[in-house]
């Protein structure tokens, strides 16, 4: 009970399978539908490849949208492309590229995460060199930042960051002077963090040393003001003492000349 109804339409087997479009095939399963033109879905189930040169495989995957290809798990619900010329692939155990033929290197969306996870296992790097974090630092401020869009994308859609050959020309690291690989982004953002750490342990120390210095002369400041306080208050003692002893020999004095008036007075 399969179907092929349009012109150069197939249906290969399996169960349940209608090509209604023009040159559209199913290749088998159950219960799949390529109706766009041209369209295809290879097998699985209750796939359905609606859009001109859609594909749609694996179960219940729906390629509505010209240009759609769509891959759907074991899940049981619907996975949509209902952008045109759109990739989309439902992986609920996640997604793995590899980009070498011995498998060891390339990069992993795990199951429910939202970001890319590079490769960056020890075993599969060689020729390792240290490096300068102060450099780094130095070249992360010379680096130009900028906002700007892709040509490929409107204009109101902006973004942030270097140009990849300033990039290259500053660092020299990755494949070209054209792209920038988040590996090495990362790892210059990481080595200039560590270059910034190095200065402000370096500064934390200086103003420690600045601190202990400045609470020395705190404490000699303190000992010359209690020493000076020390000399007024016996600079101050000795002079009422001086002036004590000074005032009984005072008053004999002015009496004693009193006395040689009144005698020179009676004389004459």
């Amino acid at each position: 009970n399969n179907t092929a109804n349009s012109n150069y339409a197939t249906v290969g087997g399996g169960t349940n399978n209608t090509a209604s479009g023009q040159y559209a095939t199913v290749g088998g399963g159950d219960s799949n539908t390529a109706s766009g033109g041209y369209a295809t879905v290879p097998g699985g189930k209750d796939n359905a490849a609606q859009g001109t040169y859609s594909f749609a495989a694996g179960r219940r995957a729906k390629a509505n949208s010209q240009g759609c290809f769509v891959w759907g798990d074991s899940t049981d619900s619907d996975v949509n492309c209902n952008v045109q010329d759109a990739f989309i692939v439902r992986a609920s155990g996640g997604v793995t590229m590899y980009t070498s033929s011995d498998l060891s290197t390339g990069a992993t969306l795990h199951p429910g995460s939202g970001s890319w996870s590079n490769l960056s296992d020890r075993e599969a790097k060689e020729n390792f060199e240290p490096v300068d974090p102060q450099a780094v630092l130095e070249g992360v401020a010379r680096l130009p930042i900028t906002i700007w869009n892709y040509k490929a994308q409107d204009d109101s859609i902006r973004h942030i960051g270097p140009m990849a050959q300033d990039f290259y020309a500053i660092f020299g690291v990755g494949e070209d002077d054209r792209h920038i690989s988040t590996v090495d982004a990362y790892g210059v953002a990481l080595a200039a963090i560590q270059g910034l750490y190095q200065q402000n342990q370096a500064q934390q120390a200086r103003i420690e040393t600045l601190e202990r210095e400045n609470a020395a002369l705190q404490q000699r400041i303190a000992d010359l003001e209690a020493r000076v306080e020390a000399l007024e208050a016996s600079s101050a003692r000795r002079a009422s003492l001086a002036q004590n002893s000074l005032l009984p020999g005072t008053g004999l004095l002015l009496l004693g000349l009193m006395w040689a008036v009144w005698r020179k007075g009676g004389e004459r």
